[in-house]
């Protein structure tokens, strides 16, 4: 009974032990790869930036080198499984340890950085150079210009002489010059300037006053414009001209002769309006030729409905009241389908390629608006391409609409729609 009792009891003390032996095991190695991770890290931003020191890569190393040996020594100890708490003891000074280690890493990040922003260039800096500062005395405008040192250990620093002051010479108040200051002879030094001086102070004779007949001949003369009004304002004239008549060939002209003159700041306002309407203009074309290329069976399968789904009529609806019909003449399927089978020039294709979109009205624009405007892109792509293609165009030209004889695009509707 007594045996069975100890022997209970030393196994419990040997998994005890074990256990007490794996947790130590797996502090310290938490410990250690904290450690190195942060060094990885400080290594990593340090190198980036570059601000790493050799003084600091050295004490990076001897900390790696010191937490390995700890780290083993943990591990031999808790494999001996011995009854000595030595294991316990190293894990505990590895943590402490890795808590100074982490400590260090930022002091030593935040001494870098420090150091960096204070002297950007830490390699012109010497911290064993001595520097010896000398007192010179300042000089005066009568004392010898070369500097005296306070002491005689002193170097002294070479200065330029100082060059002796000439006359100056004052402006002459006439505008005409005298012939000898045309070309100016230095005069030597011992000779006097004041004959000089006194000759270009002494005021030329009043001119004399001017006669009557020139007189009323300058009033009515004015001056020649210069080349660079004339062309300013003709670049200005056909900008203007261009954005007046609409047509992408003119707007393309207009800009390139800005471009080349280099008057986009000057008629600024002008060019954004010319830009912005050549801009809609070439949508508007590009919108066309997706309708003109469409390809004939398109349209037939258009055609060929006998009771079509409603996007079928709303659509083709909308699109014959922007290209001019009244509400009398596309009220029915069959009025429609009469409309579409037209060949030639009365296609529709053609008819929506052809269309100016000054000739559509307020009120068709907005009464084609408010017809799509439960219906969306996707449903009807889903019914037919050719559809599709004739809902983006109405839509295009009811938002982008061009009002009349006015310079600006008006749109109707939001730009959610």
């Amino acid at each position: 009974m007594i045996d069975d009792t100890l022997t209970t009891t030393a196994t419990t003390v040997v998994t005890h032990n074990r256990r007490l032996s794996i947790m130590t095991i797996f502090l310290a190695s938490m410990a250690f790869l904290l450690v190195m991770t942060s060094i990885a890290a400080f290594i990593y931003i340090t190198r980036k930036e570059k601000i790493l020191r050799k003084f600091h890569l050295i004490s990076v190393l001897i900390i790696i080198l010191v937490e390995l040996i700890v780290l083993i020594a943990v591990v031999i100890c808790c494999i001996t499984q011995s009854r000595s708490t030595l294991g316990q003891v190293l894990a505990a000074l590895l943590i402490l340890l890795s808590l100074l280690s982490l400590m260090t890493l930022i002091y030593f990040l935040l001494e870098d950085i420090i150091k960096e922003r204070v002297e950007p260039n830490p390699c012109d800096f010497s911290p064993y150079k001595s520097y010896e500062v000398q007192e010179i005395k300042s000089i005066s405008q009568h004392e010898s210009p070369i500097p005296v040192s306070a002491d005689d250990a002193a170097t002294p620093i070479f200065t330029p002489p100082v060059l002796t002051p000439f006359p100056r010479i004052p402006t002459p108040p006439a505008p005409t010059i005298s012939p000898s200051l045309e070309k100016p002879v230095t005069p030597p030094v011992e000779k006097s300037v004041t004959p000089l001086v006194e000759k270009i102070i002494t005021p030329p004779p009043p001119p004399p006053p001017p006669s009557s007949s020139s007189f009323v001949q300058n009033i009515f003369s004015f001056p020649q414009a210069s080349a660079y009004v004339v062309d300013f304002d003709k670049i200005r004239r056909d900008l203007l001209a261009a954005i007046e008549e609409r047509t992408i060939p003119a707007l393309e002209e207009a800009i390139q002769q800005v471009k080349d003159h280099n008057y986009f700041q000057q008629l600024k306002y002008e060019c954004e309006r010319a830009l912005e309407l050549l801009n809609r203009l070439v949508k508007i074309e590009h919108m066309k030729i997706r309708v003109l290329r469409l390809n004939q069976a398109t349209i037939a399968e258009l055609h060929s409905y006998a009771k079509p789904p409603d996007e079928v009529l709303t659509v083709m609806r909308a699109t014959f009241l922007l290209l001019g019909h009244s509400e009398k003449e596309i009220q029915e399927w069959t009025q429609i389908q009469n409309l579409l089978g037209r060949l030639g020039k009365e296609s529709v294709r053609r008819r929506c390629y052809e269309l100016n979109p000054l000739s559509i009205t307020v009120d068709k624009a907005h009464e084609a608006k408010d017809i799509l405007r439960n219906y969306d892109l996707i449903r009807v792509s889903e019914i037919s391409v050719g559809l599709a293609a004739f809902f983006s165009w109405v839509r295009y030209m009811n938002k982008k609409m061009i009002y009349g004889n006015r310079n600006l695009f008006y749109k109707i509707g939001s730009d959610n729609d």
